[in-house]
């Protein structure tokens, strides 16, 4: 008997392996490496997955590239893959590299489940960010050498104009990296070289030499310039999706962002490297954040990643406000947001609250959402099951309280490798960031929200921050501009008082090791229950120091500890500087040694 039942669960077990099938792109006349456009084979292939419980979609190991076919308006989005409605799909790449042309999203998965990518790597021949190498400074002109195969260009109307497949741009923004480590200058803030230079008259004084009159600040030979076109579409774009995985990914170019999941229930990043094609020579990849994660819920992990050459954050984990226009009834408002449409926010069966902005604190009661109606182009109106609350008018805006995520961000490294900051988080759910590795040209983490430009939603709750190390950050941090601190908490609601009630709460920075040449540390504003302890602090002279002399810049906090790290004796003198707070709100311990002011 017990023979039988073995030999049963054998059976079932090869019945429930053989319910996956396996297809491959090349039984649609995909040929790896011919450099022909796989867009309509790739299409039929997942057509034919969609007949199975469970399927393999493989890229034998090779080389495919994804023309766009000029058969949509620029307006609509060209996507050179496109995943809707699938349940239990794997694509795997199999170490392939798929590689696009033109103005494209490369991969968009839309109301998908439990699907995974991996192993592959996404790649554009003709990048629409280009690069050039500093040659000669002086008072009258910059001198660049362009390298005219791999970045064509022309001389316009005395413009410098770079051309791709079916595309001309001006530059419209650049960051420098320094020619030996390839990193984000030091220093130096946005524009470093002047506003406007690459607007200035251009000469092409022999073939990928380029000259620009006018002044200029005076940087080394052989600096880096990523040359950035207008920001388009991401490379991979996540919308609606539930349980998505990717591992073993890399993505050396996208258009915007690297990697953009919106509205996604669960998302698993392992091994996952939004990075310059170093082979290439390049020090650029995506034209915006490495990876951002707008309006998620669930549990989104990512491990193991490394992102370098993208030209804003290494990741934005954040919810969106949305404002009160105007009261319709008693069950319905208008709803407008700065920057989209309104309506893409929510969905029936939601649960909002509403925040009012003069103070950014939430209101008590909690609606759930009966229908949304779009109005024009970014407005809508949201019709609710219950009374909406008395009071409510245009001096609020809406947080979308279910599409709130739990973080996990474990063992990655954030490099001095690309613009801006490092991580940026506001969630009302649990979050933790450890043991990763900053070294950023900016703050390392930024903690914000605000209800004036971006609308970034989600009062943090539950932030541990933990067995990090922050080594020499803040690099390129000019007068606030990449943020104040190492770790920076700077919601847009400024205290007044000290009786007003904080914004974010529990934020716990513990076991970390900074290596730090500065003296800013933690800056935090409007913050209740905020732990900085068990860290140990190491003094670095890799730069100058250079912003306010203090190291824990508090602002309308409540309930903070300092407590038990240990510091360098090389490090400075410590202080803390207190603003519309009680000094009885700060509890330091007994060995630390911090001179504290108190100024409201």
């Amino acid at each position: 008997m017990k023979k039988v039942l073995i030999l049963t669960g054998i059976w079932f077990a090869g019945m429930a392996l053989s319910a996956e099938k396996i297809i491959s792109v090349t039984d649609f006349g995909v040929v790896p490496s011919s450099r022909v456009s796989a867009v309509s084979q790739v299409k039929k292939a997942l057509e034919a997955c969609r007949g199975y419980e469970s399927a393999v979609l493989k890229f034998p190991k090779g080389r495919y590239d994804f023309w766009y076919d000029g058969t949509l308006p620029d307006s609509v989005e060209q996507i050179a893959i496109t995943l809707r409605g699938f349940k239990n799909l794997t694509i795997d790449g199999e170490g392939s590299e798929l590689v696009f042309h033109g103005r494209m999203i490369a991969i968009k998965a839309e109301e998908c489940e439990h699907v995974t990518f991996k192993n592959f790597s996404i790649d554009w021949d003709r990048p629409l960010t280009s690069q050039a190498v500093i040659r000669e400074t002086t008072d009258e002109y910059i001198e660049i050498d362009i390298d005219k195969s791999s970045y064509p260009y022309i001389i316009e109307n005395g413009k410098l104009r770079f051309t791709g497949e079916g595309w001309k741009t001006p530059v419209i923004h650049y960051t420098l990296f320094d020619k030996d480590k390839k990193e984000v200058v030091v220093r130096e803030r946005e524009s470093a070289l002047g506003d406007n230079v690459f607007e200035n008259e251009a000469e092409e004084r022999t073939p990928g030499v380029v000259r620009l009159y006018g002044k200029a600040k005076k940087f080394p030979a052989g600096t880096y310039i990523a040359l950035y076109a207008q920001r388009e579409r991401s490379g991979i774009f996540l919308y609606k999706n539930k349980q998505t995985t990717l591992e073993d990914i890399h993505i050396f170019y996208a258009t915007g962002t690297g990697i953009l999941s919106f509205m996604c229930d669960g998302l698993h990043f392992n091994r996952v490297y939004v990075q310059a094609n170093e082979a290439k020579g390049r020090v650029f990849s995506s034209m915006a954040d490495a990876t951002y994660f707008p309006n998620c819920k669930g549990l989104v992990r990512v491990e193991n990643c490394t992102h370098t050459g993208h030209a804003d954050d290494w990741a934005n984990f954040r919810g969106t406000y949305t404002s009160v226009r105007k009261v319709n009834d008693t069950h319905s408002i208008t709803i407008t947001h700065k920057w989209h449409p309104s309506n893409i926010y929510y969905n029936p069966g939601d649960e909002v609250c509403f925040v009012k902005v003069a103070t950014m604190q939430r209101d008590e009661n909690r609606l759930t959402v009966k229908e949304v109606t779009a109005i024009g182009e970014k407005q809508a109106k949201l019709t609710f099951d219950q009374v909406l609350p008395a009071g409510i008018d245009s001096t609020f805006v809406v947080e979308n309280m279910t599409w709130t995520p739990e973080i996990e961000v474990v063992n990655c490294v954030i490099p001095r490798r690309n613009r801006a900051r490092g991580i940026l988080l506001t969630t009302p759910k649990r979050a933790l960031f450890e043991k990763n590795i900053f070294r950023t040209a900016g703050s390392a983490i930024l903690v914000e929200g605000d209800t004036n430009f971006w609308f970034e939603a989600g009062a943090v709750g539950d932030f541990t921050i933990r067995d990090n190390i922050f080594e020499n950050c803040m690099s390129s941090a000019e007068n606030g501009e990449w943020g104040e601190a190492v770790i920076c908490i700077t919601p847009s609601h400024k205290p007044t008082s000290d009786r007003e009630e904080p914004y974010h709460r529990n934020i716990r920075i513990e076991n970390n090791i900074f290596r730090h040449y500065e003296y800013n540390l933690l800056y935090a504003r409007s913050v209740d229950g905020l732990t900085f302890s068990n860290n140990r602090i190491e003094y670095t002279d890799a730069y100058p120091p250079h912003g306010r002399e203090v190291n824990f810049f508090l602002d309308g906090c409540r309930r903070v500890k300092i407590e038990r790290n240990v510091y360098d004796p090389a490090y400075p003198p410590l202080k803390a500087e207190l603003h519309h707070m009680k000094k009885r709100e700060l509890n330091v311990g007994k060995t630390e040694k911090i001179s504290i002011t108190v100024s409201n």
